[in-house]
Parts: structure tokens; sequence; C-alpha cells
């Protein structure tokens, strides 16, 4: 539902960009008497503007880059990479951007490797996870989250995970 109201606020953005395209070209007219140089730099204005509008309405951030980021283990990275996750699993106070909120992804050894939209985050008991979980963060079995997770930190069913529903952006790493 959330995603829904997001698209609809956005494209009403969008909808009011054209309507104000159109007026300008309404106003073009009259717009070459103040001068050249008002014309640069208020249409240069203006054009900026709409630009960075419609950036923010397609893409969900308004100027520059994500300032987002979310730090995953080399293997849930790698998972994420190749597509077989859709589910990341982090430690209940792993530092993470608002839902809806786009991050760059990066790996604990640093590297960036892609940008996600969070689409959903809560916490559960890592004993807790049901098959269908399991298997979106890459996994077979609860077994084989067993033994990937007993790497990191020892395994005890009643610790309280986060569980990081990601969905990949068109958006190159910057």
């Amino acid at each position: 539902m959330e995603r829904w109201r997001e698209e609809l606020i956005r494209s009403a953005i969008l909808f009011g960009v054209a309507i104000v395209l159109v007026a300008g070209f309404w106003f073009h007219r009259e717009f070459y008497q103040v001068g050249l140089y008002r014309l640069l730099v208020a249409g240069g204005f203006v054009t900026f503007l709409v630009m960075a509008v419609v950036r923010y309405a397609l893409r969900g951030e308004f100027l520059g880059r994500s300032r987002a980021t979310l730090t995953l283990s080399l293997e849930d990275g790698e998972r994420l990479v190749q597509r077989r996750a859709t589910l990341a699993i982090l430690p209940a106070d792993a530092p993470i951007p608002r839902v809806g909120a786009y991050a760059v992804a990066r790996f604990e050894t640093g590297p960036a490797f892609g940008r996600f939209r969070l689409a959903d985050a809560y916490r559960t008991r890592l004993g807790g996870l049901d098959a269908d979980e399991v298997r979106g963060a890459g996994f077979r079995t609860v077994e084989e989250l067993r033994r990937a997770w007993s790497a990191r930190a020892p395994w005890r069913p009643d610790q309280v995970v986060l569980v990081a529903r990601l969905e990949p952006t068109r958006g190159a790493v910057r």
C-alpha cells in the first residue's frame, strides 16, 4: 500500500511539472522581452528546478546521490548481486535507512556493489524464520542458514534479527 501511495505522489508531481511546462510555453512569448542574460539565468534556474523535481519523482531522490548506505557481509552481498536473494537477515542493531529509502549497498570490506530500495524491514527471532524467509535470503534450508550464521556469530534461536526486503534499482552505483 505504501508503495502505491508513493507512486501516486510521484505521478502527481510529474503531472504538475507537465502543467508548469505547458504554462511556460504560454509565457514563453513574452519572456524574450526581459533580455538575454536574464533569460539565460532565470531560464537555466527554472530548467534546473524542473529536472530536479522530475529526478525526485522518478528515482525517489532529490539532488545528488543517495546518502543512505547499507553494509552487508560478503556472502549476503554476493547473494543479492547474483539475484539469489531479496532478503537480508541482519543483526537486530544493524543500521539501516528508513523503509522506502534508496541506499547504496556496500560489502563490509568497503566496496559498493549496488543500489537498492528498502521495501520492508521487520524484526523477528532467528529460530522463527519461516521457509519463505529463508529462501528469500538465498538459502535452501534452515540448516544452510544456520551454518552461514554460525560463521559470523553463535546461532541462538531466540536471538532477535532484522529482516530487510531489498528491491534492486536501475541506477548505477556512484
